[in-house]
Order: C-alpha cells, then sequence, then structure tokens
C-alpha cells in the first residue's frame, strides 16, 4: 500500500498545492501531457500538470491518478494488436488549458 501510495505522489503534490496558494491562487492550469498506464491491478496514468499562479509563476505537478484497469487493460491489448485507431494515438500528445472564471 505504501508503494502505490508514493506511486501517486501524494506528498508532492501537496507541496505544490500549498506553493500555489502561497502565489495567489491557481489563475489558470494547463494539461502539458499524461502518461500510458502502468501497474496490472491498481494501474496509474502520471500527468503532468503546470497551473499559472497569481503571481504571475508557474507550479508544475506531476501526480500519478488512478486509471480503471479495464481501460489500462484494453489500452494494452489494442496496441499490442496494433488496432488502427487505438495504435496511433498517445497520451503523451494530450494537452490544453484552462482559465479560472473570475480571475
Amino acid at each position: 500500500m505504501y508503494r502505490l501510495l508514493k506511486r501517486l505522489g501524494i506528498r508532492d503534490t501537496i507541496r505544490a498545492v500549498r506553493e500555489i496558494a502561497r502565489g495567489g491562487g491557481p489563475v489558470a492550469a494547463r494539461l502539458v501531457s499524461a502518461g500510458r498506464p502502468q501497474g496490472v491491478i491498481f494501474t496509474t496514468s502520471e500527468v503532468v500538470l503546470e497551473v499559472e499562479r497569481g503571481d504571475g509563476g508557474t507550479t508544475r505537478l506531476a501526480p500519478s491518478l488512478p486509471v480503471p484497469p479495464p481501460y489500462a487493460w484494453a489500452y494494452r491489448v489494442a496496441h499490442a494488436l496494433g488496432v488502427p485507431l487505438v495504435s496511433t494515438l498517445e497520451p503523451t500528445d494530450v494537452g490544453f488549458s484552462v482559465r479560472v472564471p473570475g480571475r
């Protein structure tokens, strides 16, 4: 269980959230990338987020988020079999940005 909590990066995420709060709160958030699912039973995927703070700085978070096992297994099987649509999509290519309303 400790290894799962360590993989989830809870301590590092709490530190980053405190840094964001001290910097005036979030102004915008950007998903930089999402990793491939890892693990067999407790499947996780690392995501990289950049949060723009109120003081103009940027905080980077890289937590591992839980992924439903059926999704992770389907992703692996599709890549192993070379399914045309799924095997061309890479989760690392995903990225978008959102602004916090009212800021």
